[in-house]
This record gives C-alpha cells, structure tokens and sequence, in this order.
C-alpha cells in the first residue's frame, strides 16, 4: 500500500522543480515583469489620447395625420356635435364626414430660411394581388408656409365624405361593368421640410399615405406610423485615454509578480536554497518507483527461513520489480525493516530503501533517523529494526530478517552480512564461541563468556 507525500517529501519535489526549470520559469518572470511595466506605463505615465464625440445639439421633424369626425345625425349614443376623434372606425349614417389634418412640426434651437411643404391627394383606385385595375386622382388642398417657429404645427386640412367617396366609387364600377379587385381610398400626402436648422442645410421629403376602406354603413381609417427623424450635432475633441480596472489594476499585479519571483528564484539559486542533494533525488526516485509499482508489492513478514538463502542487492526498486515481473514472483515489503524481497530459484533479491532525507531545519538528521527508526534517537523508545532498548531487552520484530541475527552476538548486525565467525576462519584468526576458543592447532580453550 502506498502511503501519501509527506509536506517535507512535497518541498523536495517543489525545490526540484524549481531548480529543472529555473531558466524557464526566470524567462517567463521577466516577461511577465516587461509586460507589467509597458502596461503600468502606457496607463498611469503615457496613456494617450482618444477621440470623443460629444452630443451639443440636435433638431427633429414629425410627420403625420390627425383625423376626427364630427356626429350629425341624432342617435340614441352619441349627441349631436359631439367629435369622434382618431377612431380606428367611424359610422357612416350619423358621421359621415372625416376631418383630415396632414401635420408637420419640426423642433431646432436655431432656424433660418425654413419652409414648409404640404400637398395631398385622394386617390380612389381597385387594386388587387399587387394589380392597379383603375384609379383616379383628385388634389386636395396643399399648404406651404415660410420661416415657421421650432414648434409651430404645420397642417394641411381637408375634409372628406365618405358617403360621396362610396358613391363615387359604386359609380365607377357600374361604368366598368366589375370590380376584379378591392376598392379603396388613399389619401397620400408629400411632407417638405428645408432650411437650416442649428446651422446645417438641411432637405427632407417623407410621404404618407392614410387608407379609407369602405364597409357601407361603416368606415375604417388605417392611420400609417408617423415620419420622424432625429439628427444629433456632435463635436470630437481629444482626451486622455482611460482603461477598465482590469488593466489600471491588473497591470501592477502583473509586474509586481514578475520581479519578486524572479529576484526570489534568482536568490534561490544564488544561497544554493533551490538545490536538491544525491540523498533528496535518491528518496525521491524511490518514492516514485514506490507509488508506480505499488500494485506489485504486498506488504508480507517472511519467516526466517527464507533468509536461508543467499542474498542478491538490486540498486533500485524499479530493478527488483522489472526482475520480478521477468521471474513471475511478486515483490515483498517488511512492514518492520522496509526492505523489498523477491524470493525465486535459491536466491532472495532484497532492495533497501534509502533514509528519508534530514530535513533543512534539521541538519543533523536526528527527525530523519527517528522516522526510519520508528523512535527516538536519543530517547527511550523501542527500535522498530530490533534493537535492544534501554531495558535490555530485544525488540520484537515478528519474524523480520533480523530473526536471522545470531543469538550470542550483536542483535543489531545485518542479518545479510556475512558471518564474522567465517570471516575469521577463512582469514585464519582464532574464533571466539559460546564454548571457547578455536585455537591454529585445532583445540579448543575455555571461553571467558558464559554459554547461552
């Protein structure tokens, strides 16, 4: 099972990223730094200039029709006299006669030599998909009027019968003989407006046309949407350039940034705090091999029987795992020494993880030593690799590779180092046993150590 990065695995990892892509990072710090200060100059130092348009005046024109009609006739609603004004519907009996008005009103803050244009015509015409089949044309009364006031009404007033405007219509079919179409009347008024107003020669000509559809003892009016213009008068002038908060605030975020990072990854550099030592890139390429291969290795205490075997050291983790993997065995963790096994044919493969490296803080190593220990170093704690504790007594491995340490020596020796009393033999010095010692001549004395 893997275990988590602890904070000070975490720095490592960082210093070594810093110290891999110290040129990098250095560059894109004095970009960001460069584009910081051309911004922060060209907003708070030299921001320019920009064009602005503003608005002093304006002049305008409406155009339109006004219509009412007048009750003649006695009825049980409306009294007589009584004036029926821009009605969608009018009643022919008692209301016969519509009162047009065609109207122009200009607006300005000053005019000179303005002049005013009205002339209208009613046309009584049978059209039908797009087709004029007949069509006459009578001129109403038109109206012009010189150097009218900002604000004075010019109207053009007429009235129209629709009782004479039907007749005059049926009369025309009865000539025709048919009526292919649907017959309507017009009234179609052309607006002239000209002059200068606030200064500017102007011209404008809009026309419009009112529709009278007879129904017989009714009349509808389709009153059209006024025409109506809006001209405002601006002046430019220069004026200094203004930005958003997010380049007059993000533009010295930006270049403090990139100076403090990259004075502090220079000094850094420069105090060697950025540099990571053989043990720190060690302990961490075991690290990495240890979460990569982590579904490879089982967590197991081997008894100590298969220590019997001679033993073969691999240089790193990811070595014994491939070698592993090659021979079909699986990997083995001790849970108490930390050591890696593979067991296969007569050898076992061991890899011994490296010591955590000491901490900045802790130059002497004693926090590493005690979290590869499992104790304390100077204290009273009880060793996890079986070492006597200050009572005297052994530790309790369960069954780790230091059940292969001899009893009547050192409990503390490497159980995979080799054995001192075959050194000794082989070398051709005197072994000290439980029983004695083996002298050149082959006897053996009385040792001065007493038996297990």
């Amino acid at each position: 099972m893997s275990t988590q990065p602890d904070p000070d695995e975490t720095r490592i990892r960082l210093r070594a990223l810093l110290d891999a892509q110290f040129t990098l990072l250095v560059i894109v710090c004095v970009v960001l730094a460069a584009a910081g200060g051309v911004l922060v100059y060209g907003t708070y130092v030299d921001p320019g200039t920009e064009t602005e348009s503003q608005e002093v005046s304006s002049w305008s024109y409406d155009a339109g029709y006004d219509h009412s009609a007048e009750v003649t006739e006695p009825n049980e609603v409306f009294p007589v006299g009584t004036v029926l004004e821009d009605r969608e519907t009018y009643f022919t009996r008692i209301a016969p006669e519509l009162d047009v008005a065609a109207e122009l009103v200009y607006a300005a803050e000053q005019s000179e030599d303005v002049r005013v244009d009205i002339e209208s015509e009613l046309v009584i015409r049978n059209a039908g998909d797009g087709v004029v089949y007949w069509e006459e044309t009578e001129p109403l009364e038109p109206v012009s009027v010189e150097d009218p006031e900002p604000g004075e009404v010019v109207a053009a007033e007429f009235t129209l019968n629709s009782s004479a405007i039907d007749e005059r219509a049926t009369s025309i079919e009865e000539d025709l003989g048919a009526s292919p179409g649907q017959t309507d009347a017009i009234v179609s008024t052309e607006f002239e407006l000209e002059g200068q107003l606030n200064g500017e020669t102007i011209t404008r000509s809009p026309s419009l046309e009112l529709e009278i559809d007879h129904a017989g003892d009714t009349y509808t009016v389709d009153d059209p949407d006024p025409a109506s213009e809006t001209v405002p008068q601006e002046v430019t002038r220069e004026v200094e350039r203004t930005y958003g908060p997010l380049r007059t605030i993000g533009a010295p975020i930006l270049l403090v940034i990139g100076v403090v990072a990259g004075v502090g990854l220079s000094y850094g550099r420069y105090e060697g705090l950025l540099e990571v030592s053989d043990t720190e890139r060690a302990y961490l390429s075991y690290r990495d091999d240890r979460s990569e291969f982590d579904e490879w290795i089982t967590r197991i205490r081997l008894p100590p029987e298969a220590h019997d075997r001679p033993v073969a050291y691999a240089d790193s983790l990811r070595d014994l795992v491939d070698f592993a993997i090659d021979n079909e065995t699986g990997v083995i963790e001790d849970p108490d020494t930390g050591a890696f096994h593979a067991v296969t044919g007569e050898f076992v493969y061991t890899y011994r993880r490296p010591d955590p490296p000491a901490r900045r803080s802790d130059p002497d190593g004693t926090e590493a030593a005690s979290a590869a220990t499992g104790g304390t170093v100077n204290g009273d704690e009880t060793a996890n690799d079986g070492t006597a504790a200050d009572d005297g007594t052994a530790a309790d491995d369960g069954g780790s590779l230091l059940d292969m340490a001899p009893s009547d020596g050192d409990s503390s020796r490497d159980p995979f180092d080799p054995d001192p009393a075959e050194t000794s033999r082989s070398e051709g010095r005197p072994v000290d046993n439980d029983d004695g010692i083996e002298g050149d001549d082959g006897t053996t004395e009385p040792s001065s150590k007493g038996g297990r």
